[in-house]
């Protein structure tokens, strides 16, 4: 070979080694699955770049592809199995989605017991939960962070709700057992519907609202099929739970360095933050609703009183799934109570 053949060789391969050493620098990746979509800010402000920290952090040792609407196949009540089954080793979705298996974390979406912020009250969450469900519900996962929703409320098409009274006869959306045990103490009828068949429904009748936080409302649009939103100012009824999971024995694969790298990136801090991006949210959202010609009710401390003793026997029925499942529901209950106070719950 010629000297100049053998330059341009040696040249090629200097060049071709480093893209080498990176393909190969991948030690262990893992896949990552969501319901939502790519573009949505789960995904483009939590999932995306976490995964990006955590193979940073990791110097390129951990790869995790991140595949956002449901892209491996199944539905949403499926993640939490296909996480379980191994199938994944990463899940992003929320209590509701599997009936029975986050009952305790449910307890968390119950009114008036996790309301202010969620960059606040995030934490709380992680903690009741670390205290309480980790042994049981959490078994054998490894938890990236719980974190809440911003405030949610209750949003309706045709009939405006101001009083108790007015939630007779209405059907109403919801996302979870006990939200819907609160709904039904109300006087309405809770309905379980998937997020995105949520606009179609109350277009169409089918429901006569829906329960959900003000962030999600802006990019679906739901301020377009419902024109009254009645919550106690700045505070609304209750928060949604949103769960990062990841599988133990994934997690248990790696070596204490890298292992510590996932904890570096999980946990209440992570929660906290991922709480503020979503109460950032909540303004956009509120004024896009504004701007349709919307109207925004406030319900007053004497008004928010009566709602609050009417869901009691929403209260009672997790107590007694807790008592069922052989925990100390009462403990659990205030529990809830005191670590949301100590965290500034509104």
């Amino acid at each position: 070979m010629k000297r100049r053949d053998l330059m341009g060789a040696g040249l090629a391969l200097g060049l071709a080694a480093p893209a080498t050493l990176r393909a190969q620098a991948a030690q262990f990746t893992f896949r990552l699955h969501s319901f939502s979509s790519p573009t949505a800010l789960d995904h483009t402000m939590h999932l995306d770049p976490w995964a990006e920290k955590v193979a940073r952090e990791s110097n390129g040792r951990i790869k995790i592809d991140v595949f956002p609407a449901m892209q491996l196949g199944g539905q949403p009540r499926d993640l939490v199995q296909q996480l379980e089954d191994g199938v994944v080793d990463i899940i992003w979705t929320v209590p509701g989605f599997t009936p029975g298996r986050f009952m305790g974390t449910e307890g968390l979406e119950l009114p008036f017991l996790n309301t202010g912020l969620s960059a606040t009250e995030s934490p709380a969450a992680m903690e009741f939960i670390a205290k309480h469900l980790a042994d049981t519900e959490y078994r054998g996962i490894k938890i990236i962070a719980v974190h809440s929703t911003d405030r949610a409320l209750i949003h309706t098409s045709r009939k405006p709700i101001r009083t108790l009274e007015d939630f007779r006869g209405l059907k109403l959306r919801v996302a979870g057992r006990f939200i819907g045990e609160a709904v039904t103490a109300l006087g309405a009828t809770p309905v379980g519907i998937p997020l995105g068949g949520v606009y179609e429904a109350t277009a169409r009748n089918q429901v006569d609202g829906f329960l959900i936080n003000w962030a999600i409302t802006h990019p679906f649009r739901l301020y377009e099929v419902a024109k009254f939103h009645s919550e106690p100012p700045g505070v609304g009824l209750f928060q949604g739970m949103i769960l990062t999971l990841m599988n133990g024995r994934s997690y248990n694969r790696l070596p204490a360095d890298l292992k510590a790298v996932i904890d570096a990136n999980s946990g209440p801090a992570l929660a906290a933050n991922r709480g503020a991006i979503w109460d950032s949210q909540t303004k956009p959202a509120v004024d896009a609703t504004i701007a349709a010609g919307n109207e925004i009710i406030a319900i007053g401390p004497q008004e928010k009183a009566r709602w609050q003793a009417a869901v009691a026997p929403a209260y009672d029925a997790w107590i007694a799934e807790m008592n069922r499942r052989g925990r100390n529901g009462r403990a659990m209950f205030d529990d809830i109570l005191a670590i949301t106070a100590r965290h500034g719950r509104a």
